[in-house]
Formats: structure tokens, sequence, C-alpha cells
């Protein structure tokens, strides 16, 4: 075990918290297992957000999403007719209840299943943001755990992957920069996304804010940190850190750099993380006074500081933390 690895096995809070979120999406395998239109084949259902990074606290939501991928399918056509599709929606929303978990966000307007061909296909047109595709290929990637259909979710990373890394196969000198540059504007789209919607009705600004600060940035930079710490030339390198969530990526990262200046730094920014995740869990953050908006900030400041002191890191080759720039 390397000395990340133990650093963040010995935090007490953050380990409890996983095991809690581990069981918590157990139950919720097993009660969406025995839902019969939700085993619909050629298709997988997968959890993002704070169950999939093992962070569920009280009041935590869930979010999923859904690819399909029959197989013989003709072009065009859809893999579940839309009334098999309203049946696996119906059977999510009252598993919700059953669980007395938070109800899906924006009334469950984001329930969509997705083609495979199409979340492939799609990448770089209009029906990449338009159709949510953009963020559905994204967070498969990078913060994604299957509820159903293991075998279409497998195949779903390894085909995008294969996509994204196409170019490099035979060389040696390959860098996976459209794969990086796809995760860095999906940083982008998440920062963009916080102006246009800081104003409306609904979640207040400052949790969409830390929401932005401490979660996202950890699931986004954890895994450019990976990409560049162990120089990714091939589809089966991302496959090792796939299964992983964000903080496991990022100490896997940090152990393979072996960078022993970062470890007081990397105890204080667990230390912190705890404290906005249980901020969230008691509603700390439902009516925050100025002084406790500006302790979060403080908070988030440190995780910036040490991302930017890991990319600096004279363990790393510098030749590639340029591609993160330019």
């Amino acid at each position: 075990m390397g000395r990340y690895q133990e650093i963040f096995h010995s935090h007490s809070a953050l380990q409890q918290r996983i095991k809690s979120s581990r069981e918590l999406l157990e139950k919720v395998r097993k009660n969406v297992s025995e839902k019969s239109a939700c085993k619909a084949p050629g298709v997988c259902i997968y959890a993002a957000g704070s169950l999939a990074r093992y962070e569920t606290g009280k009041v935590s939501d869930l979010d999923l999403f859904f690819v399909a991928d029959r197989r013989k399918r003709k072009k065009g056509e859809r893999s579940l007719s839309k009334l098999s599709e309203v049946k696996i929606f119906s059977d999510l929303i009252r598993l919700t209840d059953e669980l007395q978990i938070q109800p899906f966000s924006g009334d469950g307007k984001f329930l969509k299943i997705h083609e495979l061909q199409d979340i492939i296909e799609g990448t770089g047109s209009s029906d990449d943001d338009s159709e949510n595709l953009f963020t559905t290929r994204l967070l498969l990637l990078l913060e994604s755990k299957c509820i159903v259909g293991q075998k279409v979710y497998d195949n779903s990373i390894r085909k995008v992957l294969d996509m994204y890394f196409r170019d490099g196969r035979g060389r040696k000198e390959f860098r996976p920069l459209f794969l990086l540059n796809d995760i860095l504007r999906y940083w982008r789209t998440l920062c963009l996304n916080y102006e246009r919607t800081r104003s409306e009705q609904g979640k207040p600004w400052w949790k969409k804010n830390l929401n932005l600060k401490f979660p996202r940035k950890l699931t986004v930079f954890s895994t450019v940190l990976c990409i560049v710490a162990l120089d990714m030339h091939t589809l089966e390198d991302f496959l090792k850190i796939s299964s992983m969530t964000p903080l496991e990526r990022l100490i896997f990262a940090l152990d393979h750099m072996a960078d022993s200046e970062l470890e007081g730094s990397f105890l204080e920014v667990l230390n912190y993380y705890e404290d906005f995740l249980a901020a969230k869990s008691y509603e700390q953050l439902n009516q925050p006074d100025q002084v406790q908006l500006g302790e979060f900030s403080a908070k988030a400041q440190k995780l910036d500081d040490f991302f930017h002191s890991a990319l600096a890191s004279t363990k790393l080759n510098q030749e590639l933390v340029r591609y993160v720039l330019i």
C-alpha cells in the first residue's frame, strides 16, 4: 500500500462515508434488479454524482444515466420502444420513494435513454450538447457505477475509449489529447453552466458554486492528473482507473508520482473535503452566513492549490503537463 493510500485509509470520517455509500449502492442495485422493466436486454443504467463517488449523505440525490446498445439494431432504430422506456422510468421513480432518496432533479426531465451509437458518433456535433450526449459520455468515464446491465456498461466504456484512443494504435509516442481536451471541455462547460444558472430559482448559487469547487473539480482534475502521471498511451491504460472514484484516482496518481512533498497538504485537503460533504449532509449550506461561505471558499482554494502543486511536481513529465495548458 502506498503512502497516500495509507493516509486515505486512516481518514475515519471519509471511510465511514464510503462504507455507507457502498451499502446504499448495493440497495439500489438490488431494488433495480428486482424490477423487470429495468432489466431490458441491451440497456445499462449507471449512477453518477455523489453515489458513484461514494460521497452520499443525508440529502443526496440519485443521478442515473441510461445507455442502450441492442445488437442487430437497424441504423436509426431505437433499442427500446417508448412504452418500455416509460416503464423503466416509472419503476425508478418508485424506487426513490421506496429507499427514501431525494426525487430526480428537474422533475425527471433528464431521464432519457441514449443510444451508444449516438453517444459516439455525436461527439463534437451540435447534438453533443443539445441532446446531453456529452455529459452522458464524460460521466460514464469520469464518475460512474453500474446499477444494472454490466455487459452493456463495460462494452460502452470500451467503445467510447476506443474512439478517444483510435489514433494511438501501434504508436508508442501517442498521447490521448482528444480525451484530455474533452475532459477539459467538460470542466469549462460546468463553469459556463454555473454562470448561466447561478441566478435561477431552486438550488442557491452558493451550493452550485461549492459543488463546482469541490466534487466537480475533483472529478475532472483527478482524472487529468492520472492521465499525466501514468503517461497514458493506450485504452488499457485508462481501463486501469475506469472503475475508481475521483478520490481513488487522485490517490492512485499521487502514489505513482511518489512525491513526498505533497503529503502534508494532502491530509489537509482530505479534511476540508470531508468538511464540505458533512456540511451538505447536515444542511449547513442551506442558509450560510458570510463567515461560513468565506471559510468554505478558503478550503476550496486549498484544493486548487493542491492540484496546482501536483501538476507542477518535478515527479511529472512537464512535457505532458503542457498539454493541460495549451
